[in-house]
Order: C-alpha cells, then structure tokens, then sequence
C-alpha cells in the first residue's frame, strides 16, 4: 500500500496501485470491525456495577459464614434458625443481582453502521456497488451529496469540496485539488489532494483512485486505535476494589480474632463460633452493593432528564471526581452550524444577531437597528443568489442546509433581511448563467435577470481575489473609485474579521448587456461577509462554572490555530500558548507534559495527538473528561475517565466509545452531570459513613460484653435482620439526598485519596463507641432489674435498630441536625423510618418474628429505657460533630 499518496503524480498513482488489488480489507471488513467494536463497547459500557466489585470481593464469604452458621444452629437441633439462615442466604443471594439501569433504548439506532454505495468506474463503464466490495486500484466518482466511502487520490477535481468535521474535527468544507503535495506527514485536514472515507462531498465533481479500504483508512486507523486502547478502572471502581479487599480481610480477622479470644476465655467451642460468625457477619455492610448500585442508578435517571444518557454506571460518580474537561471544538463548544456574523459595508459594521440556520435576527450598527435596505439590501440579495445551498426546514421542525454550509451561512442571512431565494427564483429573478466556484481562483459568478428586465452578475470569494476584478465600491448607494485609501480601508476590514476568527468573503456586482460580458471586470464591490461556526451561548458560561469548581477546560480541535483562538477568546478559555499539530508531534512526553500547563488550545491535531493528551493529563493525575463527535475522538473518548459523545451530531463510533452521551450536544450539561456526579459522590460517603459506624457499633457491643463475661446482648439472626434489614432503607434513602449548599464551588476531589481516610474512621470509630455504649446502658440496665436475658436482649435489639436508624441525622449536612426546611429535604428518608418503625415493630410484637428473632413484646418501661438511651446517644454525637477536627475538609 502507498504511504503517502498525496506525494504521488496523478499519472503515476493508478498503475502503482494496481499492483496492491489483492492487498487491502474491505470496507465491510473495517464497518465490521467498527460494528464489532460498538457490540463490545456496548456490553463492557453496561455490564457490571462498581459495586459488583464489593460483592466478588466478600459476598462467597459471607455465603460461607452464613453456611457455617447454618450448619451449628442444625448442630445444636435449632431448626427454625437454621431455615431463617438459610432464608438469609437467599436474600444476599438476591441482592448480589442487583445491578445498574440500561439506557440502551436510546442507543438501539446506533448499534449498526448503514452500508453505503459508491459510484465506480470498472472496465471503462460507470458502475454502482456497495462499498464494502471497494479495494484499491478503484476509481471513484465524486458528485455533490455523495458520502466518501474510501481513502482515494484525486485524479480530477472540479470546484470540489468535502466537509471532513467528522474526521478532523475542521467544520469548514475544504478545497480539493489534484496537485502533488511534497511533504509526506502533513496532517490529514492538509492533504488536499486526498478524499477519505466517513466525509461528505458538499460541492463540484470530481474522480480518485482508491488507495485504501478497511484498516488502511484514516477510519480504518481510528479502529485499530480504539482496539488498542484500554478501557481502566474509574476511580470509584479503583476505591471499591480497595474497600472490597479490606472489608473481606477485616471479616476473616474479627472471626479468627473472635474465636483466640473465646477460647481463652473459656467459654463453649460452639457458642464462640456461633460468635465468630455473628461478629464477621456484623463486619461487612451486606446491603452495601445493593444501596450504592441503586444511588448510581437514581443519579442516572436524574441526569437523564437533563438530557445526559450515561451509558456506565460508575460514569455518574466518574465525573463529580473530574479536573480536566477536554473538549472538541466543532458541534461541542460550537453550533456546528455556519453563521454569517458581522457585515462591512462602505466603512460601515454591521452585526447580524441569531446564530444556527434558523432564520431569525436583526441587523445592528452599533445599539441601533438597521433597516434592510440600500446598501444592505443589496450585499444580501447578492450573496444568497450567488449561492446554491439551500435552507429548509425538516420534519423534526430544525432548520437545515443543503450544499456548502458557507453558502448556507449567506443564504440564512438573507432570509433574516426578509429575501428568500428560492422565492426569488419563483417570481421574476432568472438565473442565466454561473461561474463555478474554483478553488484555485477562490471565486464565482452568476448572472441574472433582474425582475426589471436588466441583467447583473453578482460575485463572491475571498476579498483579495474579488478586490483584484473591482474598480469601484459602493457607499451609500454610489460606486465611488477604488482608490488606495479605500483600498487600505477594505484591507484593514477584512484583517479585522480575520483576526477574530471569522472566514471572510467579499460579495461584488455590475450591471452587464448580456452573459457573454467578461464576469471579473470593472466589478462594484458591495462589503465583506464575516461567517463563523459560533460558539454556543451556554457554553461561556459553563467553562466558567467549571473553572470555579476547579475544573480547567482544554480545547482540542482540528480546526486552524486563529479560528481556535478566537473561539476560545469568546467563551473565556485561558488563552496562553496555542499549540500546532505538527509542533506537537514533535514534543517528548516530558515537553508534551511541561505544555498542558500553561496550554489550553490544541489545534491542528489529529486522533493520535488527543490519545497522547489524554494519557499525559492522566499521568499527572488528573481525572480527564473527552467529549467530541467525531471518529476522530473515539479513541481518546475510550480512553478518558470518561468520554462524553455528542447525541445529535456525533457519529455512531463516538457514540459506542463514549460513557455518556449528551442528547442535546449542549456544552453546559456536562456540568450539570458534574454537579449531579459530585453530589451523589457525597450521598455514597453518606450511605458508608452510615453503615459502616452501624455495623462497627454491632461488633463493639458484641465484643465488650465477650470481654465482660455477659451473655450476648444479640443473637445471629438479630445481627441479620439489623445488617439486611434495618440498615439498608434508610442507607437507600440518603441516595435522595439533594445537593448540599456550595457544592460546585469547591474544588475536584483528589483522585488519590480513599474514601475511608484517618479522619473518617476516627469519626466512625467515635461514633460507633457511642452507640454501642448506649445499647449496652439499656442492655445491662433491663438484665439488672428484670433477670429475663430475652427481654434484655429484646431491648438491646429495639435500642440498637431506633439509634441506628436515627443516627442518619448525625451523617446528613455535614453531621448537624439543622431545625429548618433542610430536615424535611428529604421525603424518602421520612418513609424509610417509618417503614424502619413499622418492621421493629412487627419483629418485636408478632408472634412468628418472636419466635424466629427470639424477641418479646416489650412494655413501656423498656420502651421509655430505648428512648431514652437513643436520645442520649444522638445528643453526644450531635455534640461532639461541633469538633470539626473529626472532619475531612471539603
């Protein structure tokens, strides 16, 4: 296969590649590979929770810790504990499955790739096949609207243009021409000379030789690239693992620890396994996996309806957790839609509200509103008829263009100034002849006949080439000559729009006898048209919250560097250094590195350059974020903590390569799922935190009184019915929990830090001892007075469940219990404790569950000792939460 066919002589390409027929893959065999990709993705990206991880870590221990418990009350002829174990089993069991939502019914259109045409010449006859029999040597035949379904060599190139965003990222069509290109690593938006698989023919003809199929396409490499490209851990995935392996170890540790202690105590062999069991069961937060897949879940479906489709659960936390935002350019910061901004006119500016193709906005010079005549009129009507694009509304009620989008840009503005070609063309204009746009004079012509009966030639193109053909310009409806200081003046207009990023065409007239009238001569040049694909309105305004969440917005884009700037200008990026693509390639990973410092603009690039950012940004330790529309991006949205795809613009691979997937390709709400991620970050520590001092508070009790020489204040089941449960509502109902005050005005988490630090499990060390202690007061208060070990335990059972079920005000705003509207913010966590009441209840009154629980109805003595050491151990948590030393900062 040719390596660089651009560098080819057109006479020289079709017989080098005849050679290489038999050679290359199939465009079915590379859409097959993509398909293939997206089938994977699809099942890696809504497989397993983070949680599941939990679960493969000490769920098969706690099965056989619950079998061994089984296996001693069958012993010990307790048949009815037995079948409640064993009931307990199949309950874990259960939870086990519990897994994230899909939110593939969103994707069902973007599983398959559509199988394409091409027009071909085989044995000297214009032919139509299917692409995925396209192999190199072939020649193809380019026409408007046609989509490119291989890499080729022009050979011929009529006034031919391709639209190559999907590719590179440029969301202007690009010129093509048939001449020899010398350098060989030019980036693929420079090969000129080259049309590629994936883009879009928006004007002239042309023909090319086929010179790559299948893997050997630019869209071919993107595939290899995404193949190559592994899918890591997210951080919450990485901190589960850990929480996972510590949790099973620390189970096994309290059983073998548990059993020491016993048996040196001397107490029965049995009774110390049963124990062992007990405590190692109390250890690990069974309900955990469960409640923290559905917390996932509910932020889901929150950012769902903020038009956020997540595709992988640990996605929703993934992005609370992100520093950096790396986003494309074209259809993400921008509209992705051409829009004619700013009018000079004779000296005069003019700027043209509205963006997009929907026709509607006004003309202003300066604050005030000009009216859409003279001058303006006519600049207008010129460029719209000297344009072939066409804008129409579809049926989804969007406004859409037909051909260059440049020219649609022309033809909007037009229609805003109230003159509609197409109109036109109906009632009394009469298109006599055109000039087809060439790409090597960068001009056009077309000339009509007026509804007055005259004939006028109306021209359009870049402003140096239309100066050079006009002798006058037009001020206030009089040609005035073209002299040199007009001249400077027309030049200093179009550097102006130039520097702000905006793509400049002159638009020129003359009145003329008849078509046959030379075109490019004596023309009366009416102003300069400044068209840029503009940013979207929201989007300066989300970098801007991000940036105060600590969040540092980069642009990679295709697009050239001035266009780059000037977007980033507008929407408030951190200008700093602006870094070519070819400066890039050339950088080491130690000076790529030392640039993303002070660099928040990346232009130029192609796919490979977005990997290497992306891994370099990572190996600094950042949480990356890639969003981007493309099959250019696709790679580096694999790669990225988390890949944000485009739902409307962005193409099927981005799509299956992506995380998320915005369906409202709206800059503005990834920070919105930043925010919902950050807040369900907070009510997964909440649920933890909660737990974790719950079931710490078990083993404690437990514990002492094995020290004190006490029977057990609990027995096996009690343990169970607490841990799976009364635990697991009100754990499930902080998934609810709203945002807290300031949330996006604090910086990113740091990626390395544990969830469980020092200062976390002091805090659930102190507040484990506490209602442990308060359990065991009302524990060794009712075995005192009444002798009755069940009903002692019945009253450490009913203390130990109300504390631990109120102790969800010591975890919520930051452990203060505020007596405001913030209490009641939550309603499910209200029905979680009545739900929680009514289930103690029924445990410690209905006569099976006091049977199966070993509970008795309690009076209201032993009611009014419950409530008392509850309320005396939540009032010394709330007091000791006053110490913020026990806190993590924010």
């Amino acid at each position: 296969m040719l390596k660089h066919p651009h560098t080819i002589k057109t006479d020289e390409i079709s017989a080098q590649l005849n050679t290489n027929l038999q050679n290359g893959l199939t465009g079915e065999e590379v859409q097959g590979r993509l398909a293939q990709y997206g089938e994977n993705r699809l099942e890696e990206k809504t497989g397993i929770s983070p949680w599941a991880i939990l679960a493969s870590q000490f769920s098969n221990i706690i099965t056989v810790l619950l079998l061994g418990a089984t296996a001693i009350s069958l012993l010990l002829g307790d048949y009815v504990e037995a079948v409640a174990i064993m009931v307990v089993i199949v309950l874990n069991a259960t939870f086990g499955f519990i897994t994230e939502y899909r939110a593939e019914q969103a994707m069902e259109a973007l599983k398959k790739m559509v199988t394409a045409t091409a027009k071909v010449v085989r044995d000297s006859k214009l032919q139509e096949i299917n692409a995925e029999h396209l192999v190199p040597g072939d020649v193809l035949v380019l026409e408007e609207g046609d989509q490119v379904t291989a890499d080729a060599r022009l050979v011929e190139a009529e006034n031919l243009a391709t639209v190559e965003a999907s590719l590179t990222g440029e969301s202007q069509p690009v010129d093509k021409k048939t001449a020899v290109l010398e350098k060989e690593n030019l980036p693929v938006g420079d090969r000129v000379n080259m049309v590629y698989m994936g883009t879009m023919v928006v004007r002239g003809i042309g023909r090319a030789v086929v010179t790559a199929t299948g893997k050997d396409t630019e869209i071919g490499h993107v595939s290899t690239l995404l193949e190559q490209t592994g899918a890591g851990q997210t951080p919450l995935e990485k901190r589960m693992a850990d929480l996972g392996r510590t949790l099973a170890f620390l189970s096994l540790a309290i059983a073998a620890l548990m059993a020491v202690v016993g048996i040196a105590m001397g107490r029965p062999v049995i009774e110390v396994l049963e124990t062992a069991i007990a405590l190692a069961i109390a250890a690990v937060p069974e309900g955990l996996p469960a409640v923290s897949t559905i917390t996932l879940a509910i932020g889901m479906t929150r950012m769902a309806r903020q038009n956020a489709i997540i595709r992988r659960l640990p996605a929703v936390e993934t992005l609370g957790s992100t520093t950096v935002i790396c986003t494309d350019k074209t259809g993400t910061l921008t509209e992705n839609e051409m829009t004619l901004e700013h009018i000079w006119l004779g000296g005069r500016a003019i700027q043209v509200t509205g963006t997009g193709y929907k026709p509607e906005g006004d003309f202003l010079a300066g604050e005030q509103r000009e009216q859409v005549q003279g001058d303006l009129e006519l600049f207008l009507m010129a460029g719209a008829l000297a344009s072939n694009a066409s804008v129409n509304k579809n049926d989804t009620g969007q406004w859409d263009v037909v051909g260059d989008p440049t020219e649609g840009a022309l033809v909007v503005a037009a229609m805003k100034g109230g003159f509609n070609p197409e109109n036109a063309r109906r009632s009394g204009y009469k298109e006599l002849k055109e000039i087809p746009f060439n790409s090597d004079e960068k001009r056009m012509a077309v000339y009509y006949q007026m509804p007055d009966g005259k004939t006028m030639v109306m021209s359009k193109g870049a402003p140096g080439v239309i100066m050079e053909s006009c002798s006058a310009m037009l001020k206030d409806g009089i040609p005035v000559p073209l002299d040199q200081e007009i001249w400077r003046q027309v030049e200093e207009a179009n550097d102006q729009l130039a520097h702000r990023g905006l793509r400049v065409l002159a638009v020129a007239y003359r009145h003329v006898q008849s078509v046959q009238e030379e075109p490019y001569r004596d023309l009366i040049l009416i102003g300069l048209a400044g068209i840029m694909d503009p940013p979207r309105e929201e989007a300066k305004q989300a970098i801007a919250e991000a940036a105060r969440a600590g969040i540092r917005t980069i642009m990679i884009t295709g697009d050239q560097p001035e266009t780059a700037s000037a977007i980033g200008s507008r929407l408030g990026l951190a200008q700093g250094n602006i870094v070519h693509g070819s400066s890039l390639h050339a950088m080491s990973k130690m000076e790529l590195s030392d640039e993303l410092a002070h660099a928040s603009i990346f232009a130029r690039v192609n796919p490979k350059d977005k990997l290497n950012i992306v891994d370099a940004l990572q190996e600094q330790g950042a949480i990356v974020a890639m969003t981007g529309d493309g099959v250019n991006d696709a790679p580096a949205l694999k790669e990225a903590d988390i890949g944000i795809a485009m739902g409307q613009e962005g193409t099927v691979v981005a799509k299956e390569a992506a995380d998320m997937v915005l369906q409202d390709d709206n800059f503005a709400t990834i920070i919105k799922a930043v925010k919902e991620g950050r807040v369900i970050f907070d009510n997964i520590t909440k649920f933890i935190h909660y737990l974790f001092s719950c079931n710490l508070s078990e083993i404690l009790l437990i514990f002492v009184t094995l020290l004190m020489g006490v029977p057990l204040p609990l027995v096996a089941l009690q343990i169970l019915w607490l841990n799976l449960v009364t635990d697991v509502f009100p754990a499930l109902s902080l998934g609810w929990e709203p945002a807290e005050k300031g949330i996006m005005d604090r910086p990113p988490r740091d990626p390395s830090r544990a969830i469980l630090t020092n200062r976390f499990k002091l805090r659930l060390l102190i507040q484990g001892i506490v209602l442990a202690l308060g359990t065991l007061a009302s524990y060794l208060l009712t075995l005192n007075a009444t002798g009755n070990l069940t009903e002692a335990r019945t009253v450490a059972f009913a203390t130990l469940a109300v504390v631990q079920l109120f102790h969800i005000f010591n975890v919520r705003h930051g452990g203060v219990i505020k007596l405001d509207r913030s209490l009641f913010s939550n309603p499910y966590m209200w029905g979680a404790i009545v739900l929680v009441l009514a289930l103690q209840a029924l445990a410690i009154y209905q006569p099976l569950l006091n049977r199966v629980l070993q509970t008795v109805p309690l009076n209201m003595s032993d009611i009014m000792i419950v409530l008392i050491t509850t309320i005396a151990s939540i009032l010394i948590i709330q007091v000791m939460n006053r110490f913020k030393f026990l806190y993590d900062p924010a």
